[in-house]
């Protein structure tokens, strides 16, 4: 599947499973192993504590499509949903650890990042700015208890979101699913994201999505789940005339 492909369906569907995203992009063995180790590092979220086991770190920018030099790093740590989530969690802003340098200069990310724009292509406004903002997530179980992976079927006040599959250890497979509606119903998409870069691209606006929870295949082992996400975010109070 080619870029031109995937925008079309992104647009025409308002979603992309994308299974063979790493072949987007350049990354060997070394620097794939190089990638995944980032996830190592990460942070507990302490806003999510008592709903699930997550570890997350974010990486911010600010980009206006179309100009000579459209990104501009945001470096702010406090991450504020415009949503909320019918769940057991610290509501208001979140205080969070920004990315490590290593992560952010990191080939692949940048590749990430690269395509992920390309694949929007026109629907980034040139003068427009935007958020984007990029969340490295790990979910844990452990001691035979299931760590929720998302809050239900939602959206999350985004205007596009990729969501790329890092690794997972010791996990029985997690379902992604997206819906139409935030309804139970039969899910346009009911599928296990396995492997490395394996994607899912959805409009936030016009989508719903969740996935299953986290859960042990070895009881005495622990089990986690990484991933990339990405989103963008239209700023329209700061659109230029």
């Amino acid at each position: 599947m080619n870029i031109t492909n995937i925008s079309a369906n992104l647009i025409n569907e308002h979603y992309c499973h994308i299974p063979h995203f790493s072949e987007l992009i350049s990354c060997d063995s070394e620097a794939t192993k190089t990638f995944k180790g980032h996830w190592d590092n990460l942070v507990l979220d302490q806003n999510f504590k008592d709903y699930t086991h997550r570890e997350r770190r974010i990486l911010r920018y600010h980009y206006h499509s179309g100009t000579e030099i459209p990104f501009q790093l945001n470096q702010d740590t406090e991450y504020r949903s415009s949503v909320t989530y019918d769940i057991e969690y610290k509501k208001g802003a979140n205080q969070l650890s920004y990315a490590e340098d290593t992560f952010i200069n990191d080939p692949i990310m940048q590749h990430i990042l690269s395509m992920d724009i390309a694949i929007l292509g026109d629907r980034l406004i040139k003068g427009c700015h935007y958020s984007i903002d990029i969340h490295q997530f790990r979910v844990k179980a452990f001691a035979g208890k299931e760590s929720p992976t998302t809050s239900g079927i939602h959206q999350d006040g985004q205007d596009w979101i990729f969501m790329h599959f890092i690794q997972g250890h010791n996990i029985a497979p997690v379902i992604s699913e997206v819906h139409a509606t935030v309804d139970e119903a039969p899910p346009l998409l009911h599928t296990a994201m396995e492997q490395f870069l394996e994607t899912l691209a959805i409009n936030d606006k016009q989508l719903y999505h969740r996935a299953s929870n986290v859960r042990q295949i070895s009881p005495t082992i622990t089990a986690f789940r990484d991933l990339l996400l990405v989103t963008f975010r239209q700023c329209p109070e700061q659109q230029e005339s």
